[in-house]
């Protein structure tokens, strides 16, 4: 009785296993195409200079998160004080700077490539996705990616390199600043790091 049990169990796993394995296809989507990019940005970071790394990781950076949902939260209670034209100004600037950050910080390459580790299925249908950036006589690093499906395709949400959060970093510095200084000055000192990137990045092709 126990073994006719157990193979029925094992065979409604091995029924449900194509749709786990088709939802995890899905949801490594974005980020295998934001990481492949990167590596690409990476080899040839010199040629492109930090404009051209800019250019080439703007689309595929705004195509893999949902800077939407990601700015709600990193803004917290203050995103529902915020008007209109103030969402669409930081959402804009917090774009510019997530790519920025990028092409000013994956600008050498040195041997490196992401490989896929493992992967957890959170509440709300959230997904998430162990990577590591893996590069010889270098320790690995771990990137823990967190996607959320949103009208049918999956996208990001957060970004945890070796157990810290970005977006929990975001949320710390963003509101503080808004408690302290104002909104005006948010965007005032995202606009700074923008440009303090194009500068320390090489803002022209080599």
């Amino acid at each position: 009785m126990i073994w006719k049990l157990m193979l029925g169990l094992w065979l409604s796993f091995l029924a449900f296993a194509p749709a786990l394995s088709d939802t995890l296809e899905e949801a490594r989507k974005p980020v295998d195409k934001l990481n492949d990019t990167l590596i690409a940005v990476m080899k040839g970071a010199k040629q492109l200079g930090y404009q051209g790394r800019y250019k080439k990781l703007e689309p595929v950076v705004k195509e893999a998160f949902e800077f939407e949902a990601v700015s709600q939260i990193a803004l917290g209670s203050h995103w529902k004080k915020l008007d209109k034209a103030q969402k669409t100004a930081f959402l804009q600037k917090f774009i510019d700077l997530s790519i920025a950050t990028y092409a000013a910080q994956f600008n050498d390459y040195a041997g490196e490539s992401f490989k896929f580790d493992s992967s957890q299925e959170l509440s709300n249908g959230r997904q998430l996705l162990r990577y590591q950036l893996v590069a010889p006589k270098a320790k690995p690093v771990k990137f823990e990616y967190i996607v959320s499906e949103f009208n049918g395709r999956w996208e990001i949400i957060n970004v945890i390199v070796d157990g810290i959060s970005d977006l929990a970093l975001k949320k710390a510095q963003y509101t503080s600043v808004i408690d302290r200084e104002g909104f005006d000055s948010l965007l005032n000192k995202l606009s700074q790091k923008i440009a303090d990137y194009a500068t320390s990045g090489g803002g022209t092709p080599g």
